[in-house]
């Protein structure tokens, strides 16, 4: 292994490819911490490999952007052809699904806006990155999103037409077949909608633990590269029944076979996950990444100074109105959740009686509430939502008040019995919403509207 390059001192090597190795360094005198992507010793820095790496360094010279990583440096000798690049302590994200198959919908929802923000700043300087996938999709321990390796990446028509000799020159690479568009397959020009096919690609292995052309049935021998070409992709709902409805539509939308069909835009895109976003995270989105990645085990230590930590109020609002399964077992242990006349909830207000969260004979109770809610149990606070733990209580009648700062409070009376657990379900009704009104609507009527 190397030990530096320049001024660079090398810690570790971190990956390799074909052409290049990646290394992890610290640049010297300032102690910075960088990436190094260095041709192979046994490729001539003469030689159209070469050419391909400095290709990819005068694009990344071309973008500056929170979520792609900064191009530091390029140094090229007669020996040596190398970038310095921004470095990202963190796994890139097929190391997170390795560990961490299906992650929350909020957390797919965060990465998948980042990662759209930094095609929308590519796409818009006429830069298609025609390889975007799990492993060039960096999370760091902070909570940042980055997209890298821009080794494939290829300059729209109409960028090409506006730029002299011999930037014209385009050098052609075929992608990662899994996660290509149906025109990328055909040989067909790729363009931004491209990405964004391959985008979604990603955002539905998120959301499901696999990918959308799959096969499930092991008779099917296809191709992946047929089967995207051809057949359609897996419905999400039957694969993740509880990721929030405006949100598989956002999936689906981009996995279209014709480009016409899905987002015109990678900002289009990057403005309806950020409404679901604000719609179900509270706090700082960040936060919620490095709690992710926490939990995967990439991170013991907590959050930087300024972030969301576990100990904090959770960050998480999630609308989650896919609970068909939860629903059922409810309905088999006899739930018992009803509206309380208002004598029952003045008792509620005023607390006649302490609540006892470690009863003896208990039972319990769950609460989902969408978006999200403060509950109070007997006039006296619990928790805010959501949280997955049940609530213990001992039996007997109990007054429940979730509350949120956009809705009327909605109240309810319930009676646990000793060895139950209740489910209560509830819909709070906002007083506006941003996005997909009248589909979140409906979604809350075929839910029963919370009763």
């Amino acid at each position: 292994m190397a030990t530096r390059f320049g001024k660079c001192r090398v810690i570790a090597e971190l990956g390799a490819g074909s052409l290049s190795t990646v290394y992890h360094a610290v640049e010297e005198p300032l102690e910075r911490e960088v990436a190094i992507k260095a041709l192979k010793n046994t490729i001539s820095t003469s030689s159209s490999f070469a050419a391909q790496l400095l290709r990819e360094a005068r694009l990344l010279s071309e973008l500056c952007h929170p979520s792609i990583a900064m191009l530091h440096e390029l140094v090229q000798t007669e020996s040596e052809l190398y970038l310095v690049l921004e470095y990202v302590a963190g796994p890139n994200l097929a190391e997170l699904l390795a560990r961490k198959p299906k992650l929350p919908p909020e957390a797919a929802a965060i990465i998948g806006a980042a990662v759209a923000r930094g095609l929308e700043h590519a796409h818009d300087r006429g830069i298609v990155h025609r390889d975007v996938k799990p492993g060039n999709i960096l999370v760091s321990l902070r909570g940042d999103v980055k997209l890298i390796d821009f080794g494939i990446a290829q300059r729209t028509r109409k960028a090409l037409s506006a730029l002299p000799e011999p930037h014209s020159v385009e050098f052609h690479a075929f992608g990662t077949p899994a996660y290509m568009s149906p025109e990328q397959i055909l040989g067909d020009t790729a363009d931004a909608r491209s990405d964004l096919f391959s985008l979604g690609v990603v955002l539905y292995q998120m959301l499901t633990g696999a990918r959308p052309f799959e096969g499930e049935d092991a008779k099917d021998k296809r191709a992946s590269t047929l089967r995207i070409r051809r057949a359609p992709a897996a419905p999400l709902r039957v694969r993740a029944p509880e990721v929030p409805r405006p949100f598989e539509r956002v999936v689906m939308r981009l996995l279209e076979k014709l480009p016409a069909d899905r987002y015109a835009s990678a900002g289009a895109l990057a403005e309806d996950l950020e409404e679901l976003i604000s719609l179900r995270v509270r706090g700082s989105p960040r936060g919620v990444l490095a709690r992710a990645l926490r939990d995967a085990g990439f991170a013991k230590t907590q959050a930087p100074a300024g972030e969301v930590t576990e100990a904090a109020e959770p960050p998480l609002r999630p609308i989650y109105v896919g609970f068909a399964a939860i629903l059922a077992v409810g309905a088999s242990l006899g739930v018992a959740i009803q509206l309380g006349d208002p004598q029952d909830r003045e008792a509620a207000r005023a607390g006649e009686s302490p609540l006892e969260l470690s009863p003896q004979g208990r039972g319990s109770l769950r609460v989902v509430a969408s978006p999200w809610a403060e509950v109070s149990i007997d006039g006296q606070h619990v928790d805010t939502t959501p949280f997955a733990r049940a609530i213990p209580l001992a039996p007997g009648r109990h007054f429940v008040t979730l509350t949120h700062p956009d809705a009327p409070p909605e109240q309810r009376a319930i009676k646990v019995t000793s060895g139950d657990e209740l489910l209560l379900d509830v819909t709070m009704r906002l007083r506006s919403v941003k996005i997909g009104d009248a589909a979140m609507a409906a979604e809350a009527a075929s839910h029963g509207g919370g009763t």
